[in-house]
């Protein structure tokens, strides 16, 4: 295991002061699907804001419907690691037992992408370049909606309003926050119709 690899990503993202520790079923199922360095990070850490609430390390389960109902279907092979605090959702993919990489959900343009080919890969580099973070977890947005609005909640995330496929824009004046996975279910069901 490269210990290396978590204390990087927590030395970007500080880890905040109200975190909770997984439990026994989930740390079963997480040695099991997850490699070993995730699990450090949840033991170690735990589950929560990291980077003054940028992004969130999160129970997988608390978003495996919200990532299952739009990547139609259930797959215990993708797991929701990480959602940004615009509720954009990281997850690992288990493709098998060598090859795995990290993907985004990016509810707001309505696409996935493979942000990096390991889950060691993305805890190396990605997701501590500074364009990822303006870019993909849309820091300078973050700052200004967190100064008008307030920090999150636990379950909460900003969003577009109107909705960013209904013609909002990624803009202060468009933002606003509620509900995470209410906000995912709602995102989904509009591009559907």
């Amino acid at each position: 295991m490269n210990k290396d690899l978590i204390d990087n990503f927590v030395k970007t993202y500080a880890p905040g002061t109200e975190l909770t520790k997984p439990d026994d079923e989930l740390l079963n199922f997480a040695n099991q699907m997850l490699p070993p360095e995730i699990v450090y990070l949840w033991q170690e850490y735990g589950f929560g804001d990291y980077g003054g609430g940028l992004i969130k390390v999160v129970d997988p389960r608390d978003y495996m419907h919200s990532l299952y109902s739009w990547l139609g279907g259930q797959d215990f092979h993708k797991i929701p690691i990480m959602v940004s605090a615009f509720g954009d959702i990281f997850y690992y993919r288990k493709l098998d037992d060598t090859e795995n990489d990290v993907s985004l959900l990016d509810i707001h343009y309505r696409k996935i992408e493979v942000c990096t080919y390991s889950y060691e890969e993305f805890f190396e580099s990605y997701i501590l370049d500074p364009e990822i973070q303006e870019d993909v977890l849309r820091k300078s947005l973050f700052d200004q909606a967190t100064e008008k609005l307030g920090a999150l909640l636990h379950n909460e995330a900003f969003f577009f309003v109107p909705a960013l496929v209904l013609g909002g824009g990624e803009d202060i004046k468009y933002v606003n926050k509620g509900d995470a996975s209410t906000h995912q279910h709602l995102l989904l069901q509009i591009g559907n119709n």
